[in-house]
């Protein structure tokens, strides 16, 4: 299949004198014959936008200009012949909203969204707009600047021409509307112009496959190796004229490591089953995993601020963005299949150093239980008291005195609690946010799990290797948290809760593809099957229809 971008034909409706052309005045006026002035030389009314809209689109090199700068002129006329009244501009130039627009699409442009470039610096230029022709063509610039943003955002994951996007726009809520047309984030549009460049790759054939077989490294000369050199020239700069295609070599190994970075794989140079796997993913494949982000970012809406949290679950990683800027940024461990992390929005309002660890109950059956029945004195090893139930007012019990075999053990009626300290399985800090799911933030007890390219251990929470150091940064606002202290409580051991002066928003999502800092694309498995099942259920991507 060609994915193929259909382009809108220009088309111009013919147009009798608009409304705002007719002359006005009070009805008592009497005829007063015009002067010779008046009549050898009239002057052109200027638009008051009362009257139909399409009159303008015949001003003489108006349509010209408009396609010149990337706009649709069709689109703009058909949408100004069914509603007579400017959205943008009045009389005295720029109305609020119409300023609110020339600078959210600046912004977009910006963040990307570089379809609108020349129609925002064409809106700027025009945006004093002295003169009524200059203020017809500064409506219809933003508006048509409008229809190009919101397709070029759309577009790749709802079959949508931009004449039906203005139809959206509604009169009475024109901040809404330019909300839910006109996305924001930096992130989003960078992520948009991936899309386009992915298709730009699909129509010219796609990138060449690598066969299977034993694994490729530095120093190896191989028919494969020439197959996996011209795969990466395609999208990692791999040299594919060389004078030993076979060899694999040096610079190879280079782009190698660049592919299974931003991949998630190990980026050890070395190209086993894994990569080989990951080279094969077709590019149409690609181009639906991009989409479907793409509508999952569209489709939620929010506007984050300038401070949050934002963990990626399929990535296992972590941001903290303070001011507009990443304040920290770290790998994290999080749910495995069968516990999977919950997408979700919350706000971390309080902290605690030195945590006790309920023990969920699930885990307590299925994970701590057998290792209590193989060794008696596990729980005691390892810091963990046992209660009588789960309100605070239970006794504590002896561990040696309860059957561990017994139906109430292995039913787990009792409250598993693990005191501070090396052993505890929350490190030394855990940060809470409200959520029906009971995941947290925390520490861990096993540093050496951050290293590994899939980080799906936990069973739910996310786990940060460096706690301490995040709980100062976080802790920045609060007067009397400086590192001192910190440590200061650490040392000694004791549970201490701290409510944080000022929450911090904090979003568990699901993106299997987003563009880095420095402009790469990232992939990563759908691990947890959630793309696919929600494909699956409603397979709403159309790149193939998409109009460009």
């Amino acid at each position: 299949m060609r994915f193929r971008l259909g382009l809108l034909a220009l088309a111009f409706a013919t147009c009798s004198v608009p409304a705002w052309a007719e002359p006005t005045g009070d009805s008592t006026t009497p005829n007063v014959p015009p002067t010779a002035a008046q009549t050898a030389a009239p002057t052109p009314a200027l638009p008051s936008f009362s009257g139909d809209l399409a009159h303008a689109l015949e001003t003489p090199g108006l349509p010209q200009s408009l396609a010149a700068l990337g706009l649709d002129p069709a689109s703009l006329d058909s949408f100004y012949k069914s509603r007579p009244q400017a959205l943008w501009v009045s009389d005295q130039g720029l109305t609020p909203n119409g300023l609110a627009l020339l600078n959210a699409l600046g912004k977009a442009a910006t963040a990307g969204c570089h379809t609108v470039d020349a129609a925002v610096a064409h809106a700027q230029a025009l945006s004093p707009a002295a003169t009524g022709p200059e203020r017809v063509e500064l409506e219809l610039t933003l508006t048509g600047a409008l229809a190009e943003a919101a397709f070029a955002a759309v577009a790749p994951f709802e079959a949508v021409t931009k004449s039906e996007l203005l139809d959206r726009i509604d009169q009475a809520d024109l901040p809404g509307s330019m909300a839910s047309l006109l996305p924001q984030e930096a992130g989003y549009w960078a992520l948009v112009g991936s899309f386009w460049k992915h298709l730009d790759l699909a129509n010219e054939g796609g990138w060449p496959t690598v066969p299977t077989g034993p694994k490729l490294e530095l120093g190896m000369k191989d028919p494969r190796v020439a197959a996996l050199r011209a795969r990466l020239a395609v999208t990692d700069g791999a040299l594919a004229d060389v004078a030993e295609p076979d060899m694999f070599d040096a610079d190879l190994v280079t782009a190698v490591e660049a592919f299974q970075r931003r991949h998630g794989l190990g980026d050890d140079g070395v190209v086993g089953f894994k990569s080989i796997d990951a080279l094969n993913v077709p590019v149409g494949a690609r181009l639906q995993t991009i989409a479907y982000n793409l509508k999952k970012r569209h489709d939620a809406g929010a506007d984050w601020g300038d401070r949050y949290i934002m963990v990626n679950i399929a990535a296992a990683t972590m941001v903290f963005v303070d001011g507009g800027q990443k304040a920290y940024e770290t790998n994290t461990v999080v749910g495995r299949t069968d516990r999977q992390t919950p997408e979700l929005d919350s706000a971390v309002n309080r902290l605690e150093f030195n945590p006790y660890w309920t023990v969920p109950p699930k885990i307590a059956r299925v994970d701590l239980l057998p290792k209590m029945q193989k060794d008696p004195g596990y729980f005691a090893a390892h810091g963990i008291r046992i209660y009588s139930g789960w309100e605070e007012s239970a006794e504590e019990i002896d561990p040696e005195k309860i059957d561990w075999f017994s139906a109430d053990a292995k039913a787990m009626r009792y409250r598993l609690r693990q005191d501070p300290g090396p052993e505890n399985a929350l490190g030394p800090v855990k940060f809470l946010f409200p959520n029906q799911y009971d995941v947290y933030l925390h520490g861990t007890n096993h540093p050496d799990l951050f290293v590994k390219p899939a980080r799906f251990f936990s069973s739910g929470c996310i786990r940060l290797p460096r706690p301490i150091e995040f709980a100062a940064i976080v802790l920045r606002e609060d007067a009397g948290w400086d590192q001192a202290r910190i440590d200061s409580v650490l040392q000694s051991g004791i549970n201490t809760p701290v409510r944080l002066a000022r929450p911090i928003p904090v979003h568990l999502v699901y993106r299997t593809a987003w563009v880095d800092d420095a402009g790469n694309t990232q992939f990563r498995d759908d691990i947890y099957g959630r793309d696919k099942r929600a494909l699956a259920k409603a397979p709403t991507i159309t790149i193939s229809q998409a109009g460009k």
